[in-house]
C-alpha cells in the first residue's frame, strides 16, 4: 500500500510471522528465520483464490487446539491441504507459473528483472526534477509496488485519465494513501515498464506545474 519494502531479515528471539503477499517468490528468501509466513498468490504467483503458507512444524504444534477445525493449519497439513475441496483451477495455473520461474531463471533471475524494472522507474522519478516525487525512503523502497506524486491533485487526475486511455491502467494509489501506484509484479514485463516511464516524461513535459 505504502510502497515500503524490508531489504533485511530480522533476527528476533520470538515467534517471527509475516504477511508476504506482495513479496514472497520475488527473491530468496531465508525461511529457517520465519516460524510462518502467510501470502495470497494473486500477486505474483497465479489468479485470486489460493493462498500460500510455510509454517514450521513445531510452531503447529504449539497452536490452540480452541479453535474451529478450518482454522487450523495443522489440519491442513494433515489433510494435505485438502480439508475441503481444493480451487483446483488456480493450482493449476499456479503449476505454470512455478514452472516459467525456474525457466527465467528460478528466484534468482525474478530477483535480478525486478530490480532492473524498478530501477528504471524510480529513476524515471528522481529524474523528474520533483515532478514526480515519491514519498518513500529511497533505502525502503519496494521493488513491486513503486508509488510517487504528481504536483497537485488535479494534475494526478488528469495523469490517470491520460494514461487509462493509453492502456496504462489500475495506477491509482490505494485509497488510504493517495497518490499513484505502479504495481511491477512478476508477470509485468519491462516493455510495459518502458511505456509507462516513456508516457511519465512526455506528460510532465506537456503539463508544467
Amino acid at each position: 500500500i505504502g510502497g515500503i519494502r524490508y531489504f533485511e531479515w530480522p533476527e528476533v528471539e520470538v515467534p517471527l510471522v509475516a504477511d508476504m503477499s506482495s513479496d514472497y517468490m520475488t527473491r530468496p528468501v531465508p525461511w529457517s528465520r520465519f516460524d510462518l509466513v502467510y501470502g495470497g498468490v494473486q500477486k505474483n504467483l497465479g489468479p485470486a483464490g489460493l493462498a500460500m503458507v510455510i509454517v514450521r512444524r513445531s510452531a503447529l504444534d504449539d497452536a490452540s487446539d480452541q479453535i474451529g477445525q478450518y482454522l487450523r493449519y495443522s489440519v491442513q497439513v494433515d489433510k494435505s491441504s485438502m480439508f475441503n475441496t481444493p480451487p483446483v483451477f488456480a493450482i493449476y495455473v499456479l503449476g505454470k507459473v512455478l514452472k516459467w520461474m525456474k525457466k527465467k531463471g528460478g528466484l534468482e533471475g525474478i530477483e535480478q528483472e525486478a530490480n532492473r524494472k524498478a530501477s528504471l522507474l524510480y529513476s524515471a522519478i528522481d529524474g523528474s526534477n520533483g515532478y514526480y516525487d515519491c514519498p518513500v525512503t529511497p533505502a525502503y523502497r519496494s521493488v513491486m509496488n513503486v508509488v510517487f506524486r504528481l504536483p497537485n491533485e488535479k494534475l494526478e487526475e488528469q495523469f490517470l485519465r491520460e494514461a487509462t486511455a493509453a492502456d496504462l491502467v489500475n495506477l491509482k494509489g490505494h485509497r488510504t494513501v493517495g497518490g499513484c501506484r505502479a504495481s511491477i509484479y512478476n508477470a509485468m514485463p519491462m516493455e510495459s515498464v518502458v511505456v509507462l516511464t516513456q508516457f511519465m516524461q512526455d506528460f510532465c513535459g506537456r503539463n508544467p506545474a
